[in-house]
């Protein structure tokens, strides 16, 4: 009866609103390169350098998202030696880079992602450096994800060039790919040397500008997933006119960015009741329109349109 009622919980409406994971065919296209990339370098053997990108896009676009889940989608697994020693495999590491950066904190983060203890007392870097190598070799990890690259823009406790040397280092020493995430911001990194220039090209991940056939499968995909009791119509309804339809308005105020859309999908049917105990999915009717603009405040804040325009409209 327990498993019965857990298998309830998870496949109910309100479990997929609050795990809603929005993909769309461009996340998907990145995907494919990272595991192009991955398997480029299996097959190699070590014997040419790794390939390396960087992913840029602006802030809400998704690209947090899209690298997380595709960490999680690499899934590792424990390794049993010969001699019985249990090991965990993790192929794919998704790295949150610290803010503010320091080289000592970069490599902190690096131990803390791969799910192991620091290092006790006052280690130096040194020390902190050859932990977070033994480890990447233990657990045979292929590829380092970087996300917030901007940190390193940000911080004032070393120069942009030491950052950078670091992480190829990391690459070097490693053998493994690195995929190096941010804004636009992070192209001057890519630029600071003709090798840097080289071995990372740039991918871009952008927000959607238009409420056009790609927004509408967007949105279809998303109700694929929620599954919704009723036909929300996210992508339209049939000979509605063009310019009153709920895409549009979508559109409008998520401003086309995946980071935007998804909170205030949330938010709404959070405000429509479906995270309520008495929730009932059979009688639920989910106006969407009817919250839209609460959802809206609830998640961007009272700001003017204007201002939110100036601050992520600049492509």
């Amino acid at each position: 009866m327990k498993n019965e009622n857990k298998t309830e919980i998870l496949t109910s409406f309100a479990e997929r609103v609050a795990n809603l994971n929005i993909l769309h065919p461009r996340v998907q296209e990145i995907w494919l390169l990272l595991d192009s990339i991955r398997h480029h370098n299996s097959f190699q053997g070590g014997k040419n350098s790794p390939r390396h990108r960087f992913i840029m896009g602006l802030s809400g676009v998704g690209k947090t998202q899209m690298v997380r889940r595709y960490a999680e989608k690499c899934e590792g697994y424990t390794h049993t030696d010969e001699d019985g020693t249990e090991r965990d495999i993790r192929p794919v590491l998704y790295v949150n880079l610290p803010d503010p950066f320091t080289i000592m904190e970069f490599y902190q983060s690096i131990v803390y992602s791969l799910d192991a203890p620091q290092i006790p007392g006052r280690p130096s870097i040194g020390d902190v450096k050859r932990q977070v190598f033994t480890l990447l070799k233990q657990q045979n990890v292929e590829m380092v994800i970087l996300d917030e690259m901007d940190h390193i823009l940000a911080t004032r406790y070393i120069k942009a060039e030491e950052a950078m040397s670091a992480i190829k280092h990391l690459s070097n020493h490693g053998g493994i790919s690195v995929i190096c995430v941010g804004t636009p911001e992070i192209e001057v990194l890519r630029k600071l040397d003709s090798q840097y220039f080289r071995r990372n090209p740039p991918t871009k991940l952008e927000r959607f500008k238009e409420c056009d056939e790609e927004y509408l499968r967007l949105l279809d995909s998303i109700e694929e997933q929620l599954m919704p009791p009723k036909p929300l119509f996210l992508s339209g309804v049939p000979d509605a006119p063009d310019g009153v339809t709920l895409p549009y308005v979508l559109h409008k105020i998520s401003y086309g960015l995946v980071g935007y859309l998804m909170p205030i999908l949330q938010e709404s049917f959070l405000l429509l009741g479906v995270f309520e105990p008495n929730f009932d999915e059979k009688t639920a009717e989910l106006d969407l329109g009817v919250v839209l603009a609460e959802a809206y405040t609830n998640v961007i804040g009272e700001v003017a349109e204007e201002e939110l325009e100036k601050m992520i409209l600049v492509d």
